[in-house]
């Protein structure tokens, strides 16, 4: 009983932590990119800012697994790369603000700090999750755990959009954002307080467990795990060609005030709070690989729809798909490697990953940056012109097509780990998208319940 209370209260502390993570994200990572929009950043500063920062601290994730394994204490490196990362915004602020003629170059170097810190204790906390919380039980948990991060992320993310609409007003944006970091800081600091209260379980590791970046490639063509981690890399350089750009695109071109962009930030997070949830049941019942080929398919749509429209309204509602489909798949692509690797050989594994996706991260950044320079405005194809809001719009038809074609290559020969119900593609279908609201009925999606107004839905 005494092991299950403890239990209880580390996966509480855990929630805590996340909900702190959540804020110090939605006030002040998010409007990092604003931020260096605000100091005058040219479109390949704004690509070097999106790749350089997590390339660098991915790369601190090896560093961080050969110090794990030498003191062989998880909370004391979690904590030294959390505590590290909390102090990392005191430099993001001042550096700029005293040094303005390298203002860009300077905010890089310090949201680089920023991304080490952080993710020098990545490994280990994703190892130590990987024990405290239940197998049977994993979707569940991230799923309701991500769902609380989204609602204080998204109240994070609207208290900085309005600190910043009203020190605008006022002709000192600089405060808005000063607000916003030391909000960041302290947010962090209580993550660290959280996360020291979680239980610090043994940990145990063994020679035989390690591996090197070879030998993990090497088995490409038999490991179901290892095409999903390139397909995963892949991924991400597909969308980093056009996401550092989505800003620029709304800031800059179209001239979206700091509420209009906080709300269609919002719009994105909102849905995922609406939506984590059942997904997560979805993938305890069916298997994360279904949620990863309906949002592999799904995602390749979003940054296409950007191209019809420019109305704050159109891009509200594509911000919508956006929430639903990346709810689903950052979810299922955490789930995956939880469900496919051994816990001695968790932290590796996902250093290893997030090695991968850094990568592509950094790769499809500085090609949107360098694109960006000379994709032009109008193009004259066969007789047609076609002329763009803005030469950002073909960073987003690109980055579409190329996820498209990750995910035709890669998700056909991505296997479920896990035995699952099974469950045809006309049933998957249906579960997805089937809405009754006739007599009071509602359908639920991803489960398949059917809820009425004498129903009580269990979290």
């Amino acid at each position: 009983m005494e092991n299950n209370t403890t239990d209880s209260k580390s996966l509480s502390y855990a929630v805590k932590d996340g909900v702190y993570f959540s804020i110090m994200s939605g006030i002040g990572e998010i409007y990092i990119s604003p931020f260096a929009i605000f100091l005058k950043a040219t479109n390949s500063q704004i690509g070097f800012l999106a790749s350089i920062p997590p390339l660098l601290g991915a790369f601190v994730q090896l560093l961080s697994i050969n110090i794990l394994n030498q003191i062989r204490n998880r909370m004391t490196v979690i904590l030294t790369g959390v505590i590290s990362q909390a102090l990392a915004w005191i430099p993001i602020l001042l550096l700029p603000f005293l040094f303005r003629p390298y203002a860009p170059y300077l905010l890089i170097l310090s949201v680089t700090a920023y991304f080490a810190a952080g993710n020098f204790g990545t490994p280990p906390w994703t190892s130590l999750m990987g024990d405290i919380v239940p197998e049977k039980t994993r979707s569940t948990y991230f799923g309701y755990r991500n769902k609380i991060m989204s609602i204080f992320s998204l109240g994070a993310l609207g208290l900085g959009g309005l600190i910043l609409y009203l020190t605008e007003k006022s002709g000192n944006p600089w405060a808005g954002f000063s607000l916003l970091f030391i909000i960041a800081m302290i947010s962090r600091l209580l993550s660290a307080y959280s996360l020291s209260k979680i239980v610090n379980t043994p940990y145990e590791v063994d020679g035989k467990d390690d591996f090197g970046l070879l030998e993990f490639f090497a088995n490409f063509r038999h490991s179901s795990f290892v095409r999903f981690v390139v397909y995963i890399g892949l991924m991400h350089l597909s969308v980093m060609v056009a996401g550092p750009f989505f800003s620029v695109y709304m800031l800059r071109d179209l001239h979206f005030s700091y509420l209009q962009f906080m709300a269609v930030s919002g719009m994105v997070v909102l849905v995922q709070y609406l939506t984590l949830h059942n997904w997560g049941k979805f993938g305890d019942k069916f298997g994360n690989r279904k949620i990863l080929v309906i949002t592999g398919f799904t995602l390749p749509v979003v940054p296409v729809l950007w191209l019809f429209s420019s109305s704050f309204y159109y891009i509200l509602i594509i911000q919508m798909l956006a929430g639903l489909s990346w709810a689903g798949f950052s979810l299922s692509m955490g789930n995956f490697i939880f469900y496919s690797i051994p816990s001695p050989k968790i932290a590796k594994s996902f250093a290893v990953f997030n090695v991968l996706i850094a990568a592509g991260t950094f790769t499809g950044a500085v090609t949107g940056g360098w694109l960006s320079n000379y994709l032009p405005v109008s193009l004259s194809l066969y007789g047609f012109n076609i002329i763009m809001k803005s030469n950002m719009q073909w960073l987003f038809l690109i980055s579409g097509i190329l996820r498209l074609c990750m995910a035709t290559i890669f998700l056909p020969q991505i296997a479920e780990i896990r035995n699952v119900e099974a469950i045809t593609m006309r049933e998957l279908i249906f579960r997805v998208t089937s809405l009754r609201p006739i007599s009071g009925l509602r359908f639920d999606i991803f489960t398949g319940n059917h809820k009425g107004k004498n129903n009580t839905h269990k979290k």
